[in-house]
């Protein structure tokens, strides 16, 4: 805002001659507000200003947030439907996503959202494909039946797949799945680009298919680390078969419903969910369900998971037996992975879940300028939820593209997702 027009709203203010919309004699810059994140226009000597509720420490007052004409300044908050303390730090962030063809940004301290961002067209409740972001509502989802008693992680897959027993597979506990560690070779379909000659979902049903039952192992199970989305949908069988329900009913009643999320659940062609991908969702949900994981288990008042659950999947997954955690040498397990959730660990054999295989370290963090505690969701288009217990921080940005195969696969370009680590390290400093 130009200094000229300030200097006329705070003469104005003073003197009570700002002109506010009828109704809202309440709404003058300065005043208190109600509702963070609201806004009015008003208009002032021919000129519209737009007055947004914003926190201020322990007060809600309105400020103005567009920038009058011929300011070469621009107010940070223009575009948050919620700013509140502490939002500040993450402006930088926020603008930075934005560039980068991001939907949405959601940043929750210790429990409450204090920023909220919707960018273009994007809305609060329009729903995006998170991609692989929908294994870790996967795991989750496992951790619900688990605490309902329906298994361990330690059982033989083959109590709920007995189409594995007498083959490679047959070795195979749910655990190793949660971990990838299962030594099963990824399904692979042979038009991946083109959605017209292969569903992509269809991974599901083929994970469980002839090809894929006898399909040769490269090593035994749980003796090394390899990220596979065929082994993620085995669990839509495994949760089918153990709840007796469909992954969308189970789902929704466990999950969804309690937490106040509002999900929709992709399923194949022959009914069977997605859980490798197809979770469509918005930038709340998935900052419910970091912080879920935040809170041990506890949101909202409610028990969903275990907290003995929600250390194990936050924890590196050695599962072959006394083999180190790093060195490429001494290890084939990926330190940075717990039970399909990432972590800021060392990653001797693995992508790190964004931006390739370069960020593969030896020791220390994938990421050095971030708490080594730090953990996330992750999938393609750079769809991205992370948790900083130590901060009680939560972090979230949804992009686009995702809804598109093609340019899902065609894109490999890591500067959106190594963005988002970079200005989430400048924030927290």
């Amino acid at each position: 805002m130009n200094r000229r027009l300030l200097t006329t709203l705070s003469l104005c203010i003073s003197l009570g001659l700002l002109p506010v919309a009828a109704g809202r004699a309440e709404a003058s810059i300065g005043k208190s507000c109600s509702r963070v994140g609201q806004t009015i226009s008003i208009t002032v000597k021919k000129k519209t200003v737009t007055l947004t509720c914003t926190a201020r420490g322990a007060k809600k007052v309105w400020v103005a947030t567009t920038t009058a004409p011929g300011s070469k300044t621009k107010d940070k908050t223009v575009g948050a439907k919620i700013f509140a303390a502490g939002a500040e730090k993450f402006v930088d962030m926020a603008s930075a996503v934005q560039s980068q063809d991001a939907q949405c940004m959601l940043v929750m301290k210790n429990g409450a959202v204090i920023g909220e961002w919707n960018f273009a067209l994007h809305k609060s409740e329009t729903n995006v494909e998170s991609a692989s972001v929908t294994k870790s509502f996967a795991a989750t989802l496992m951790g619900v039946a688990l605490r309902k008693g329906l298994f361990s992680l330690d059982d033989p897959a083959t109590k709920f797949i007995p189409e594995w027993i007498g083959t490679p597979s047959a070795g195979i506990t749910i655990r190793h799945i949660l971990a990838m560690t299962t030594g099963r070779r990824e399904w692979t379909p042979a038009n991946i680009l083109n959605p017209q000659l292969n569903e992509v979902l269809n991974v599901g049903q083929l994970a469980l298919g002839q090809d894929n039952l006898g399909v040769t192992r490269y090593t035994l199970p749980g003796k090394k680390w390899a990220y596979r989305s065929g082994d993620s949908q085995v669990l839509a069988y495994i949760l089918t078969r153990a709840t007796g329900e469909t992954i969308q009913s189970f789902a929704s009643r466990e999950l969804f419903e309690p937490l106040g999320m509002t999900i929709d659940v992709t399923a194949t062609s022959t009914g069977l969910a997605g859980l490798f991908a197809g979770f469509r969702l918005g930038c709340e949900d998935l900052a419910k369900l970091v912080q879920l994981y935040l809170n041990r288990g506890k949101l909202a008042g409610k028990r969903i998971l275990e907290e003995s659950f929600v250390v194990d999947a936050l924890s590196s997954q050695t599962t072959c037996g006394t083999c180190a955690k790093t060195g490429f040498e001494s290890s084939l397990m990926n330190g940075a992975y717990g039970l399909h959730w990432w972590l800021n660990a060392a990653a001797p054999n693995a992508c790190a879940g964004v931006g390739g295989c370069s960020l593969a370290t030896t020791s220390g963090p994938t990421f050095a300028d971030l708490p080594t505690n730090m953990f996330y969701a992750s999938g393609l288009c750079h769809q991205l939820g992370a948790g900083l217990p130590t901060e009680q921080l939560v972090v979230v940005v949804l992009r686009k593209g995702c809804d598109d195969p093609i340019q899902v696969f065609l894109s490999s370009d890591p500067t959106p997702g190594r963005t988002f680590f970079k200005e989430l390290a400048r924030a927290i400093k």
